[in-house]
Protein backbone atom coordinates (compact mmCIF):
# COMPACT_ATOMS: atom_id res chain seq x y z
CA UNK A 1 0.00 0.00 0.00
CA UNK A 2 2.59 2.11 1.26
CA UNK A 3 4.75 1.80 -2.49
CA UNK A 4 1.91 2.22 -4.51
CA UNK A 5 0.91 5.63 -3.00
CA UNK A 6 4.73 6.71 -3.52
CA UNK A 7 5.01 5.70 -7.01
CA UNK A 8 2.01 7.79 -7.66
CA UNK A 9 3.06 11.04 -6.00
CA UNK A 10 6.59 10.41 -7.81
CA UNK A 11 4.55 10.63 -11.18
CA UNK A 12 2.32 14.00 -9.79
CA UNK A 13 5.72 15.73 -9.68
CA UNK A 14 7.31 14.47 -12.99
CA UNK A 15 4.28 15.54 -14.90
CA UNK A 16 4.13 19.22 -13.13
CA UNK A 17 8.09 19.89 -13.90
CA UNK A 18 8.87 22.29 -17.10
CA UNK A 19 11.81 20.99 -19.45
CA UNK A 20 14.58 23.45 -20.08
CA UNK A 21 17.02 22.80 -23.06
CA UNK A 22 20.43 24.87 -22.80
CA UNK A 23 22.21 25.59 -26.29
CA UNK A 24 25.54 27.14 -27.13
CA UNK A 25 23.30 30.03 -28.75
CA UNK A 26 20.98 30.73 -26.09
CA UNK A 27 22.43 34.31 -24.72
CA UNK A 28 18.95 36.60 -24.93
CA UNK A 29 16.02 36.35 -23.78
CA UNK A 30 12.84 38.35 -23.41
CA UNK A 31 10.67 35.95 -21.81
CA UNK A 32 8.72 35.73 -18.84
CA UNK A 33 9.46 33.26 -15.88
CA UNK A 34 7.34 30.10 -15.82
CA UNK A 35 4.84 30.05 -13.30
CA UNK A 36 3.96 26.53 -12.53
CA UNK A 37 0.76 26.91 -10.12
CA UNK A 38 1.89 23.97 -7.88
CA UNK A 39 -0.07 20.69 -7.87
CA UNK A 40 -1.71 19.09 -4.70
CA UNK A 41 -1.13 15.67 -3.36
CA UNK A 42 -3.38 13.48 -3.72
CA UNK A 43 -4.09 11.99 0.18
CA UNK A 44 -4.86 8.03 0.08
CA UNK A 45 -7.82 6.76 1.89
CA UNK A 46 -7.78 3.18 4.27
CA UNK A 47 -9.58 0.45 3.32
CA UNK A 48 -11.45 -1.21 5.97
CA UNK A 49 -9.56 -4.07 7.06
CA UNK A 50 -11.70 -6.63 6.46
CA UNK A 51 -11.83 -6.01 2.79
CA UNK A 52 -9.56 -7.34 0.40
CA UNK A 53 -6.55 -5.52 -0.89
CA UNK A 54 -6.42 -5.17 -4.78
CA UNK A 55 -4.72 -3.14 -6.92
CA UNK A 56 -5.94 -1.15 -10.25
CA UNK A 57 -3.46 -0.85 -13.35
CA UNK A 58 -2.42 2.11 -14.69
CA UNK A 59 -3.01 2.94 -18.16
CA UNK A 60 -1.43 6.25 -19.77
CA UNK A 61 -2.94 7.92 -23.48
CA UNK A 62 -0.38 8.57 -25.54
CA UNK A 63 1.01 11.68 -26.13
CA UNK A 64 0.90 13.69 -29.69
CA UNK A 65 3.25 16.17 -31.27
CA UNK A 66 1.83 19.48 -31.23
CA UNK A 67 1.15 21.83 -34.32
CA UNK A 68 3.41 23.88 -36.13
CA UNK A 69 3.37 27.56 -34.81
CA UNK A 70 0.97 29.64 -37.47
CA UNK A 71 1.63 32.96 -38.99
CA UNK A 72 5.31 32.42 -38.55
CA UNK A 73 6.85 35.52 -39.70
CA UNK A 74 8.74 38.53 -39.92
CA UNK A 75 7.81 41.41 -37.67
CA UNK A 76 10.48 43.98 -37.77
CA UNK A 77 14.02 44.57 -39.36
CA UNK A 78 16.44 46.53 -38.40
CA UNK A 79 20.30 47.28 -39.60
CA UNK A 80 21.44 45.16 -36.14
CA UNK A 81 18.58 43.32 -35.38
CA UNK A 82 15.54 41.32 -36.71
CA UNK A 83 11.71 40.86 -34.81
CA UNK A 84 10.25 37.33 -35.38
CA UNK A 85 6.42 36.44 -34.41
CA UNK A 86 4.35 33.15 -34.27
CA UNK A 87 0.81 32.76 -32.74
CA UNK A 88 0.73 30.50 -29.69
CA UNK A 89 -0.15 26.37 -29.66
CA UNK A 90 -2.10 25.80 -27.87
CA UNK A 91 -0.59 22.98 -26.59
CA UNK A 92 2.99 23.25 -26.50
CA UNK A 93 5.03 23.47 -23.65
CA UNK A 94 7.94 25.69 -24.98
CA UNK A 95 9.64 26.84 -28.01
CA UNK A 96 12.88 26.12 -30.07
CA UNK A 97 14.22 28.80 -32.33
CA UNK A 98 17.05 28.28 -34.72
CA UNK A 99 19.38 30.85 -37.13
CA UNK A 100 21.19 30.02 -40.34
CA UNK A 101 23.34 32.96 -41.03
CA UNK A 102 24.45 34.02 -44.20
CA UNK A 103 28.37 34.56 -44.64
CA UNK A 104 30.63 36.20 -46.10
CA UNK A 105 30.77 34.46 -49.56
CA UNK A 106 27.21 34.71 -49.59
CA UNK A 107 26.67 31.02 -49.26
CA UNK A 108 23.81 29.57 -46.04
CA UNK A 109 25.42 28.15 -43.04
CA UNK A 110 23.89 25.42 -41.07
CA UNK A 111 20.88 25.97 -38.60
CA UNK A 112 21.82 26.41 -34.79
CA UNK A 113 19.37 26.68 -31.42
CA UNK A 114 19.39 30.59 -30.66
CA UNK A 115 16.34 30.62 -28.11
CA UNK A 116 14.41 28.18 -26.20
CA UNK A 117 11.34 29.68 -24.90
CA UNK A 118 9.63 28.14 -22.53
CA UNK A 119 7.11 30.52 -21.46
CA UNK A 120 4.14 29.65 -24.12
CA UNK A 121 2.69 33.20 -23.98
CA UNK A 122 5.24 34.39 -25.74
CA UNK A 123 5.34 34.39 -29.43
CA UNK A 124 7.64 36.97 -30.53
CA UNK A 125 11.37 36.90 -30.36
CA UNK A 126 13.69 39.98 -30.37
CA UNK A 127 17.24 38.67 -32.01
CA UNK A 128 20.09 40.77 -31.79
CA UNK A 129 23.25 39.10 -30.92
CA UNK A 130 25.86 38.56 -33.61
CA UNK A 131 23.40 40.38 -36.42
CA UNK A 132 25.32 42.15 -39.13
CA UNK A 133 23.95 45.11 -41.60
CA UNK A 134 22.34 43.92 -45.09
CA UNK A 135 22.86 40.00 -44.30
CA UNK A 136 20.11 37.20 -44.85
CA UNK A 137 19.42 35.25 -42.33
CA UNK A 138 16.96 32.05 -42.32
CA UNK A 139 15.03 31.44 -39.46
CA UNK A 140 13.07 27.97 -37.92
CA UNK A 141 10.93 27.20 -35.20
CA UNK A 142 9.39 24.17 -33.62
CA UNK A 143 6.87 24.02 -30.59
CA UNK A 144 7.75 21.30 -28.31
CA UNK A 145 5.31 19.29 -25.95
CA UNK A 146 6.85 17.21 -22.90
CA UNK A 147 4.23 15.19 -20.95
CA UNK A 148 6.34 12.81 -18.12
CA UNK A 149 9.29 11.10 -19.74
CA UNK A 150 7.76 11.83 -22.97
CA UNK A 151 8.87 15.05 -25.69
CA UNK A 152 7.35 15.39 -28.63
CA UNK A 153 8.05 18.53 -31.91
CA UNK A 154 6.01 19.81 -34.18
CA UNK A 155 6.81 20.56 -37.57
CA UNK A 156 8.84 23.06 -38.40
CA UNK A 157 7.96 26.60 -39.74
CA UNK A 158 10.65 28.52 -41.69
CA UNK A 159 11.29 32.06 -43.37
CA UNK A 160 13.69 33.71 -44.72
CA UNK A 161 15.03 37.55 -43.91
CA UNK A 162 17.23 40.26 -44.34
CA UNK A 163 18.51 43.03 -42.12
CA UNK A 164 18.37 46.41 -43.23
CA UNK A 165 21.54 47.96 -45.30
CA UNK A 166 23.91 50.25 -43.88
CA UNK A 167 23.08 53.81 -45.38
CA UNK A 168 25.37 55.13 -47.77
CA UNK A 169 28.21 57.05 -46.28
CA UNK A 170 28.16 60.50 -48.20
CA UNK A 171 25.20 62.40 -49.95
CA UNK A 172 25.38 65.85 -51.12
CA UNK A 173 23.93 68.53 -53.87
CA UNK A 174 26.78 69.21 -56.39
CA UNK A 175 24.95 70.72 -58.89
CA UNK A 176 21.76 73.75 -59.12
CA UNK A 177 19.58 75.60 -61.42
CA UNK A 178 16.34 77.30 -61.51
CA UNK A 179 14.73 73.97 -62.74
CA UNK A 180 17.17 70.83 -61.13
CA UNK A 181 19.07 69.77 -59.08
CA UNK A 182 21.50 67.05 -59.23
CA UNK A 183 22.77 65.17 -55.97
CA UNK A 184 25.46 62.53 -56.16
CA UNK A 185 25.84 59.73 -52.88
CA UNK A 186 28.85 57.27 -51.96
CA UNK A 187 29.30 54.03 -53.70
CA UNK A 188 27.82 51.11 -51.38
CA UNK A 189 29.16 47.24 -51.62
CA UNK A 190 25.90 46.15 -50.30
CA UNK A 191 23.57 47.85 -53.00
CA UNK A 192 22.04 46.16 -55.26
CA UNK A 193 19.97 49.13 -56.63
CA UNK A 194 19.50 52.83 -55.01
CA UNK A 195 15.98 54.07 -54.02
CA UNK A 196 15.36 57.67 -54.18
CA UNK A 197 13.03 59.70 -52.46
CA UNK A 198 11.78 63.28 -53.01
CA UNK A 199 9.95 65.70 -50.58
CA UNK A 200 8.55 68.85 -52.31
CA UNK A 201 7.86 71.88 -50.72
CA UNK A 202 4.68 73.54 -51.37
CA UNK A 203 3.63 77.52 -52.04
CA UNK A 204 2.93 77.55 -47.88
CA UNK A 205 6.30 76.64 -47.25
CA UNK A 206 5.34 72.74 -46.19
CA UNK A 207 6.54 69.64 -47.34
CA UNK A 208 4.94 66.56 -48.83
CA UNK A 209 5.44 62.90 -47.43
CA UNK A 210 8.51 61.57 -49.31
CA UNK A 211 7.87 59.78 -52.56
CA UNK A 212 9.99 57.35 -54.29
CA UNK A 213 11.08 59.36 -58.05
CA UNK A 214 13.67 56.67 -59.11
CA UNK A 215 15.81 53.28 -58.48
CA UNK A 216 18.53 53.22 -59.73
CA UNK A 217 21.33 50.36 -60.62
CA UNK A 218 24.11 49.58 -58.49
CA UNK A 219 26.69 51.62 -60.49
CA UNK A 220 24.68 54.76 -60.90
CA UNK A 221 25.83 57.00 -57.96
CA UNK A 222 24.28 60.45 -59.18
CA UNK A 223 21.29 62.11 -60.52
CA UNK A 224 19.68 64.93 -61.92
CA UNK A 225 16.19 66.08 -60.92
CA UNK A 226 14.09 68.20 -63.62
CA UNK A 227 11.18 70.30 -63.73
CA UNK A 228 11.53 71.51 -60.14
CA UNK A 229 9.83 75.22 -59.41
CA UNK A 230 12.47 78.22 -59.29
CA UNK A 231 13.55 79.06 -55.62
CA UNK A 232 11.55 76.07 -54.11
CA UNK A 233 12.74 73.64 -51.58
CA UNK A 234 13.24 69.98 -52.09
CA UNK A 235 14.73 66.97 -49.70
CA UNK A 236 16.15 64.05 -50.97
CA UNK A 237 16.78 60.78 -48.97
CA UNK A 238 18.99 57.96 -50.88
CA UNK A 239 18.08 54.94 -49.31
CA UNK A 240 20.63 51.53 -50.21
CA UNK A 241 18.32 48.35 -51.34
CA UNK A 242 20.06 44.56 -51.25
CA UNK A 243 18.53 41.77 -53.36
CA UNK A 244 19.73 38.21 -52.11
CA UNK A 245 18.01 34.56 -51.93
CA UNK A 246 14.65 35.98 -53.10
CA UNK A 247 14.52 38.24 -50.35
CA UNK A 248 15.37 42.44 -50.16
CA UNK A 249 15.65 44.99 -47.86
CA UNK A 250 16.34 49.24 -47.47
CA UNK A 251 18.33 51.05 -45.59
CA UNK A 252 16.50 53.93 -43.49
CA UNK A 253 17.43 56.35 -45.63
CA UNK A 254 20.05 59.28 -46.32
CA UNK A 255 18.55 62.74 -46.72
CA UNK A 256 19.85 66.26 -47.70
CA UNK A 257 17.86 69.45 -48.62
CA UNK A 258 18.51 71.33 -51.73
CA UNK A 259 17.53 74.63 -52.69
CA UNK A 260 16.72 74.90 -56.09
CA UNK A 261 18.19 78.57 -57.65
CA UNK A 262 15.58 80.82 -57.34
CA UNK A 263 14.15 82.97 -60.70
CA UNK A 264 15.65 85.68 -62.67
CA UNK A 265 13.13 88.91 -62.47
CA UNK A 266 11.45 88.70 -65.79
CA UNK A 267 10.88 92.20 -65.57
CA UNK A 268 13.03 95.35 -64.85
CA UNK A 269 11.52 98.70 -65.92
CA UNK A 270 12.12 102.56 -65.36
CA UNK A 271 8.76 102.72 -63.50
CA UNK A 272 9.31 106.78 -62.99
CA UNK A 273 12.63 109.07 -63.84
CA UNK A 274 12.81 113.07 -63.17
CA UNK A 275 15.86 115.16 -63.59
CA UNK A 276 16.71 113.85 -60.32
CA UNK A 277 15.77 110.55 -59.38
CA UNK A 278 14.90 107.51 -61.11
CA UNK A 279 12.84 104.58 -59.56
CA UNK A 280 13.17 101.20 -61.06
CA UNK A 281 10.63 98.04 -60.44
CA UNK A 282 10.88 94.91 -61.20
CA UNK A 283 8.67 91.36 -60.93
CA UNK A 284 8.52 89.18 -58.03
CA UNK A 285 10.40 86.26 -57.61
CA UNK A 286 9.01 83.04 -56.45
CA UNK A 287 10.11 82.03 -52.76
CA UNK A 288 12.55 85.36 -53.16
CA UNK A 289 13.62 86.70 -49.64
CA UNK A 290 14.85 89.90 -50.37
CA UNK A 291 16.36 91.36 -53.96
CA UNK A 292 19.96 93.04 -54.53
CA UNK A 293 20.09 96.16 -56.42
CA UNK A 294 23.02 97.27 -58.83
CA UNK A 295 23.82 100.18 -60.70
CA UNK A 296 26.39 101.44 -63.05
CA UNK A 297 27.38 104.89 -64.36
CA UNK A 298 29.40 105.28 -68.20
CA UNK A 299 32.96 104.30 -67.63
CA UNK A 300 32.37 102.74 -64.07
CA UNK A 301 31.87 99.88 -62.29
CA UNK A 302 28.65 97.88 -61.05
CA UNK A 303 27.70 99.06 -57.18
CA UNK A 304 25.38 97.91 -55.16
CA UNK A 305 23.05 100.43 -53.89
CA UNK A 306 21.00 97.93 -51.61
CA UNK A 307 19.50 95.13 -50.38
CA UNK A 308 15.66 95.03 -50.36
CA UNK A 309 12.42 92.90 -49.70
CA UNK A 310 10.34 95.53 -51.52
CA UNK A 311 9.70 95.22 -55.61
CA UNK A 312 11.22 98.97 -56.11
CA UNK A 313 13.93 101.37 -55.40
CA UNK A 314 14.58 104.90 -55.66
CA UNK A 315 17.65 106.40 -56.43
CA UNK A 316 18.11 109.88 -56.31
CA UNK A 317 22.32 110.09 -56.57
CA UNK A 318 21.92 110.48 -60.13
CA UNK A 319 22.44 113.73 -63.06
CA UNK A 320 20.34 115.16 -65.18
CA UNK A 321 20.14 113.22 -68.24
CA UNK A 322 22.65 111.04 -67.58
CA UNK A 323 22.47 106.70 -68.80
CA UNK A 324 22.47 104.60 -65.98
CA UNK A 325 22.55 100.65 -66.05
CA UNK A 326 20.75 98.69 -62.86
CA UNK A 327 20.63 94.39 -62.15
CA UNK A 328 18.80 93.33 -59.77
CA UNK A 329 18.43 89.57 -58.63
CA UNK A 330 16.76 87.60 -55.83
CA UNK A 331 18.11 85.72 -53.26
CA UNK A 332 16.67 83.06 -50.88
CA UNK A 333 18.03 82.67 -47.51
CA UNK A 334 18.03 78.80 -46.12
CA UNK A 335 19.53 77.95 -42.87
CA UNK A 336 21.79 80.79 -43.04
CA UNK A 337 22.96 80.46 -46.40
CA UNK A 338 21.82 82.72 -49.47
CA UNK A 339 20.69 81.07 -52.47
CA UNK A 340 21.08 83.76 -55.69
CA UNK A 341 19.45 83.73 -58.97
CA UNK A 342 20.50 85.71 -61.96
CA UNK A 343 20.43 89.47 -62.79
CA UNK A 344 17.91 90.83 -64.89
CA UNK A 345 19.63 94.40 -66.54
CA UNK A 346 18.15 97.64 -67.69
CA UNK A 347 19.74 100.65 -69.50
CA UNK A 348 18.67 103.77 -68.67
CA UNK A 349 18.30 107.41 -67.71
CA UNK A 350 17.37 110.06 -65.79
CA UNK A 351 14.64 112.17 -67.25
CA UNK A 352 16.15 115.33 -69.70
CA UNK A 353 14.73 118.82 -69.17
CA UNK A 354 11.47 120.00 -70.29
CA UNK A 355 10.24 121.71 -73.34
CA UNK A 356 11.02 125.70 -72.76
CA UNK A 357 10.29 128.64 -75.32
CA UNK A 358 7.09 127.21 -77.00
CA UNK A 359 5.75 129.24 -79.87
CA UNK A 360 2.17 129.04 -81.00
CA UNK A 361 1.24 130.40 -84.62
CA UNK A 362 -1.98 129.73 -86.89
CA UNK A 363 -1.98 129.29 -90.33
CA UNK A 364 -5.54 128.57 -92.23
CA UNK A 365 -6.83 126.51 -89.33
CA UNK A 366 -3.44 124.73 -88.62
CA UNK A 367 -1.29 125.24 -85.49
CA UNK A 368 2.35 125.33 -85.59
CA UNK A 369 4.45 125.01 -82.57
CA UNK A 370 8.13 125.43 -82.25
CA UNK A 371 10.21 125.33 -79.28
CA UNK A 372 13.78 125.13 -78.00
CA UNK A 373 16.42 122.32 -78.17
CA UNK A 374 16.35 120.58 -74.72
CA UNK A 375 20.43 119.02 -74.26
CA UNK A 376 20.27 115.35 -74.13
CA UNK A 377 16.84 115.09 -75.62
CA UNK A 378 16.01 112.17 -77.99
CA UNK A 379 12.67 113.44 -79.38
CA UNK A 380 9.67 115.10 -78.67
CA UNK A 381 6.17 114.02 -78.03
CA UNK A 382 2.76 116.25 -79.36
CA UNK A 383 0.19 115.20 -77.46
CA UNK A 384 -3.57 116.42 -78.06
CA UNK A 385 -5.95 116.17 -74.72
CA UNK A 386 -9.30 114.00 -75.30
CA UNK A 387 -12.76 115.00 -74.05
CA UNK A 388 -12.25 112.54 -71.20
CA UNK A 389 -9.13 113.75 -70.06
CA UNK A 390 -6.46 111.03 -71.43
CA UNK A 391 -4.11 112.33 -73.57
CA UNK A 392 -3.61 111.12 -77.72
CA UNK A 393 -0.05 110.77 -79.03
CA UNK A 394 0.01 112.80 -82.62
CA UNK A 395 3.24 112.49 -83.49
CA UNK A 396 7.07 111.48 -81.34
CA UNK A 397 9.98 113.47 -83.80
CA UNK A 398 13.28 114.82 -83.55
CA UNK A 399 12.82 118.39 -84.86
CA UNK A 400 11.61 120.95 -83.21
CA UNK A 401 8.55 122.29 -84.80
CA UNK A 402 4.97 120.45 -85.36
CA UNK A 403 2.44 121.34 -87.63
CA UNK A 404 -1.26 120.50 -86.76
CA UNK A 405 -4.07 118.68 -89.04
CA UNK A 406 -7.19 120.97 -90.09
CA UNK A 407 -8.47 122.28 -87.00
CA UNK A 408 -11.86 123.03 -85.92
CA UNK A 409 -12.45 127.05 -86.14
CA UNK A 410 -12.69 128.95 -83.28
CA UNK A 411 -12.31 125.71 -81.16
CA UNK A 412 -9.88 125.71 -78.30
CA UNK A 413 -7.62 122.69 -77.71
CA UNK A 414 -4.97 121.71 -74.95
CA UNK A 415 -1.89 120.39 -76.52
CA UNK A 416 1.19 119.11 -74.51
CA UNK A 417 4.77 118.86 -75.42
CA UNK A 418 7.80 116.47 -73.63
CA UNK A 419 10.55 115.94 -74.70
CA UNK A 420 12.22 112.19 -74.21
CA UNK A 421 15.54 110.14 -74.24
CA UNK A 422 15.56 107.01 -75.78
CA UNK A 423 17.57 104.21 -74.31
CA UNK A 424 17.32 100.64 -75.03
CA UNK A 425 14.82 100.91 -76.95
CA UNK A 426 12.45 102.36 -74.12
CA UNK A 427 11.61 106.47 -73.96
CA UNK A 428 12.29 108.28 -70.40
CA UNK A 429 10.26 111.35 -70.26
CA UNK A 430 11.09 114.78 -69.27
CA UNK A 431 8.29 117.16 -67.43
CA UNK A 432 5.56 117.94 -70.23
CA UNK A 433 4.49 121.60 -71.07
CA UNK A 434 1.33 122.31 -72.07
CA UNK A 435 -0.53 125.13 -73.60
CA UNK A 436 -4.25 125.93 -75.58
CA UNK A 437 -4.50 126.78 -79.10
CA UNK A 438 -7.46 128.39 -81.08
CA UNK A 439 -7.00 128.48 -84.59
CA UNK A 440 -8.45 130.58 -87.39
CA UNK A 441 -9.23 129.93 -90.88
CA UNK A 442 -7.43 132.65 -91.68
CA UNK A 443 -3.52 133.03 -93.19
CA UNK A 444 -1.72 136.41 -93.55
CA UNK A 445 -5.34 138.30 -92.55
CA UNK A 446 -7.01 136.21 -96.01
CA UNK A 447 -8.93 133.28 -96.16
CA UNK A 448 -8.61 130.71 -99.24
CA UNK A 449 -11.57 128.69 -100.35
CA UNK A 450 -11.60 125.86 -103.45
CA UNK A 451 -7.93 125.16 -104.80
CA UNK A 452 -5.04 126.48 -103.27
CA UNK A 453 -1.55 125.52 -102.40
CA UNK A 454 0.13 125.32 -98.60
CA UNK A 455 3.88 125.78 -98.34
CA UNK A 456 5.23 125.29 -94.43
CA UNK A 457 8.58 126.01 -94.31
CA UNK A 458 9.48 125.15 -90.63
CA UNK A 459 8.08 121.21 -91.42
CA UNK A 460 8.69 121.28 -94.80
CA UNK A 461 5.94 119.78 -95.99
CA UNK A 462 3.38 120.97 -98.85
CA UNK A 463 -0.24 120.51 -99.02
CA UNK A 464 -3.09 121.32 -101.93
CA UNK A 465 -6.73 121.21 -101.74
CA UNK A 466 -9.15 120.83 -104.78
CA UNK A 467 -12.93 121.70 -104.20
CA UNK A 468 -11.72 122.42 -100.52
CA UNK A 469 -10.31 118.52 -99.88
CA UNK A 470 -7.19 117.58 -99.46
CA UNK A 471 -5.38 116.85 -102.52
CA UNK A 472 -2.03 116.06 -102.45
CA UNK A 473 0.56 116.31 -99.11
CA UNK A 474 4.44 115.67 -100.04
CA UNK A 475 7.72 116.92 -98.48
CA UNK A 476 9.54 119.51 -99.76
CA UNK A 477 12.88 121.19 -99.90
CA UNK A 478 12.51 124.74 -99.63
CA UNK A 479 15.53 128.01 -99.37
CA UNK A 480 18.40 127.20 -97.81
CA UNK A 481 17.76 128.08 -94.34
CA UNK A 482 20.96 130.50 -93.49
CA UNK A 483 20.87 132.44 -95.97
CA UNK A 484 18.24 135.10 -95.83
CA UNK A 485 18.84 135.67 -99.94
CA UNK A 486 17.97 131.68 -100.66
CA UNK A 487 15.18 131.66 -98.51
CA UNK A 488 11.56 131.11 -99.81
CA UNK A 489 9.26 133.81 -99.36
CA UNK A 490 6.42 133.59 -96.45
CA UNK A 491 3.29 135.26 -97.23
CA UNK A 492 0.16 135.26 -99.41
CA UNK A 493 1.12 134.62 -103.46
CA UNK A 494 -0.77 133.30 -106.05
CA UNK A 495 0.64 131.28 -109.04
CA UNK A 496 2.08 133.45 -111.79
CA UNK A 497 2.98 131.63 -114.52
CA UNK A 498 2.61 127.57 -115.51
CA UNK A 499 4.31 125.80 -117.84
CA UNK A 500 5.58 121.99 -118.73
CA UNK A 501 8.82 121.25 -119.17
CA UNK A 502 10.88 124.61 -118.30
CA UNK A 503 14.01 125.74 -117.85
CA UNK A 504 15.42 127.34 -115.22
CA UNK A 505 18.59 129.71 -115.27
CA UNK A 506 20.09 131.98 -112.61
CA UNK A 507 23.35 133.17 -110.39
CA UNK A 508 23.29 133.92 -107.08
CA UNK A 509 26.47 134.00 -104.72
CA UNK A 510 29.45 133.27 -107.64
CA UNK A 511 26.87 129.77 -108.95
CA UNK A 512 25.18 129.52 -111.66
CA UNK A 513 22.51 127.37 -113.14
CA UNK A 514 20.70 126.35 -115.85
CA UNK A 515 18.35 123.00 -115.90
CA UNK A 516 15.46 121.45 -117.49
CA UNK A 517 12.20 120.92 -114.85
CA UNK A 518 9.17 118.71 -115.81
CA UNK A 519 6.94 120.99 -114.55
CA UNK A 520 6.36 124.40 -112.68
CA UNK A 521 4.12 126.61 -111.01
CA UNK A 522 5.98 130.24 -110.72
CA UNK A 523 4.45 132.05 -107.92
CA UNK A 524 7.14 135.22 -106.60
CA UNK A 525 8.32 137.73 -109.30
CA UNK A 526 11.90 137.16 -108.40
CA UNK A 527 11.53 133.98 -109.53
CA UNK A 528 10.17 131.78 -107.18
CA UNK A 529 8.28 128.59 -107.67
CA UNK A 530 7.15 124.80 -107.39
CA UNK A 531 8.76 122.76 -109.48
CA UNK A 532 10.12 118.92 -109.86
CA UNK A 533 13.66 118.36 -108.88
CA UNK A 534 15.30 115.53 -110.08
CA UNK A 535 18.67 115.98 -108.68
CA UNK A 536 17.47 115.51 -105.20
CA UNK A 537 17.24 111.79 -104.11
CA UNK A 538 14.66 112.59 -100.93
CA UNK A 539 12.66 115.55 -99.45
CA UNK A 540 11.45 116.81 -96.01
CA UNK A 541 13.48 116.54 -92.78
CA UNK A 542 15.90 119.48 -92.32
CA UNK A 543 17.56 119.05 -95.36
CA UNK A 544 16.54 122.85 -96.25
CA UNK A 545 19.44 123.73 -93.64
CA UNK A 546 22.11 122.16 -95.97
CA UNK A 547 23.98 124.49 -98.38
CA UNK A 548 23.82 121.76 -100.87
CA UNK A 549 20.51 120.95 -100.39
CA UNK A 550 18.94 124.01 -99.86
CA UNK A 551 17.25 125.74 -102.98
CA UNK A 552 17.65 129.51 -103.67
CA UNK A 553 14.12 129.89 -102.61
CA UNK A 554 12.21 127.58 -105.07
CA UNK A 555 10.07 125.13 -103.54
CA UNK A 556 11.69 121.31 -104.88
CA UNK A 557 8.92 118.80 -105.26
CA UNK A 558 9.20 115.29 -105.75
CA UNK A 559 7.95 114.59 -109.59
CA UNK A 560 5.18 112.39 -108.75
CA UNK A 561 3.61 114.95 -106.94
CA UNK A 562 3.82 117.65 -109.20
CA UNK A 563 2.69 116.59 -111.84
CA UNK A 564 -0.55 115.61 -110.11
CA UNK A 565 -0.93 119.63 -108.71
CA UNK A 566 0.00 120.58 -111.80
CA UNK A 567 -3.10 118.83 -113.41
CA UNK A 568 -5.27 120.59 -111.07
CA UNK A 569 -3.26 124.04 -110.77
CA UNK A 570 -4.27 127.17 -112.50
CA UNK A 571 -2.48 131.01 -112.98
CA UNK A 572 -3.60 132.50 -109.97
CA UNK A 573 -4.55 129.99 -107.73
CA UNK A 574 -3.45 130.79 -104.24
CA UNK A 575 0.02 129.18 -102.64
CA UNK A 576 0.25 130.34 -98.72
CA UNK A 577 3.72 129.93 -97.36
CA UNK A 578 4.51 129.85 -93.92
Amino acid sequence: MKKLVSLLLSAVMVASMVPFAVTANAAESDVKPVSVEPVAEETPTEQPTTAPETTQPVTEAPVKAPAAPANFKVKETASDYIIIRWDKVADATSYIVYRADENSSGKMGSYSVIKNIDDTEVTAYKNSANIKAGKVYKYKIVAVKTVGDTTKTSPEKVITTMTKPQNVSSLKVTKRSTSAIVIKWSKSSAASNYVVQRSTEDAKGKFSAYKTITTTKSTTTSIKNTGLKAGYIYKYKVKVKRTKSSVSNESTGKTVTAVVTPATPKKLINKKSTTTKIKIAWSKVAKATKYEVYRKAAKTKYTKLTTTASRSYVDSKIVTGKNYKYKVRAYRTVKGKKYYGGFKALKTSSAVNGVKGITVKTYLSRGLFSWNAISGASGYEIAVKRANGSWLVKANTSYRNYLTGKLKTNKTYTYRIRSYKTVNGSKVYGKGKTFNVTASNTAYGKTVSGTWVEVCTETQQMFMYVNNKLYVKTPVITGYYYDSGRRTTPGFHRVLSKKAPATLHGSYGGSSWNVTVSHWLGFTGDGQGIHSATWQSNFGGELYKLSSRGSHGCVNTPTGAISKMYSKAYVGMPVVVY
